[in-house]
């Protein structure tokens, strides 16, 4: 399924070799929501990000719009390019505090002369970060740094935000208090965010449209649910298997990695942050692999 013409926000296409690796790629994305790049480990999702963001000069063409970063005869640099670029790993200046690393995003925006479309206090509150603001970097858990990283590259006031597999290095319960973060990310900031993953289920939960990537091609693109189903990434939601339910107790919400801690027979569950008093009953359903 393709994009309306008026759509048609956000175009790239790659054609070129690094060593022994050849990427051969034409996609699309509107300008706002998730659309995510899905392939296995070595298909070339990293690598379209690294030229989106003119980290890799390799033969195509990137149009913003109205805007054209790349083709035959412009190849604007990185730091004339409006992205903001969220690694694995965040990578925080260690020798700045929290406040001071979202602030240099922020001067990052100033010496381009770009407007302030997104504002400090906005994502503060967005990210739930405003106590971890006099912190040194080095004492933040992984979930808050990649929270601080996000920050200063919204801070920076990007077009376009690039995300590479930011869930990755993160435990179970540390991912679902960031998910609910991209979830608000996209809904409020109608910011549109390129997201690698290799995690169909990520990708199920958060990309309006996927691309799906094979050895440096594209195999299929269009709306998630339906590429999904048309490839079969996941059981048919219409199957005769019904997943148990179990049904637990609120017992704790931390706001800070926005999660629901649960009780379950003596045992302890944790869940994206809920709107429910403690002591209040959730329903949970038990996905298994069929």
């Amino acid at each position: 399924m393709t994009l309306s013409t008026k759509d048609k926000a956000i175009r790239a296409s790659f054609s070129g070799r690094i060593g022994d690796f050849t990427l051969d790629i034409d996609f699309q994305m509107p300008l706002t929501g998730i659309t995510a790049l899905f392939g296995p480990s070595g298909c070339g999702k990293t690598t379209i990000l690294r030229c989106l963001a003119g980290l890799h000069k390799m033969p195509g063409h990137v149009t913003i719009q109205d805007e054209i970063w790349q083709n035959e005869t412009i190849f604007l640099k990185p730091h004339k390019r409006s992205v903001g670029y969220i690694f694995q790993e965040a990578n925080l200046f260690p020798h700045l505090t929290v406040h001071e690393n979202l602030l240099y995003g922020a001067r990052r925006a100033e010496r381009h002369n770009l407007k302030e479309t997104f504002h400090f206090n906005d994502v503060v509150e967005l990210l739930a970060i405003k106590h971890l603001l006099k912190r040194t970097t080095t004492s933040l858990s992984g979930g808050e740094r990649q929270r601080i990283a996000i920050g200063r590259a919204i801070l920076a006031q990007p077009r376009l935000l690039l995300m590479d597999e930011p869930l990755s290095a993160l435990d179970q319960a540390t991912k679902k208090g960031i998910f609910s973060c991209f979830q608000r990310l996209h809904e409020e900031f109608h910011l549109p965010i390129l997201y690698v993953s290799h995690d169909i289920n990520e990708i199920a939960q958060l990309a309006d449209r996927i691309v799906v990537i094979s050895n440096g091609r594209k195999v299929e693109e269009g709306f998630t649910s339906d590429i999904i189903n048309k490839l079969g990434l996941h059981p048919p939601p219409n199957t005769s298997y019904q997943a148990p339910t179990i049904t637990a107790i609120v017992t704790n919400h931390d706001k800070e990695e926005q999660i629901t801690w649960l009780d379950y027979n003596g045992k302890k569950i944790c869940i994206p942050i809920q709107n429910s008093e403690i002591g209040a009953q959730i329903t949970l359903s038990i996905q298994t692999n069929i």
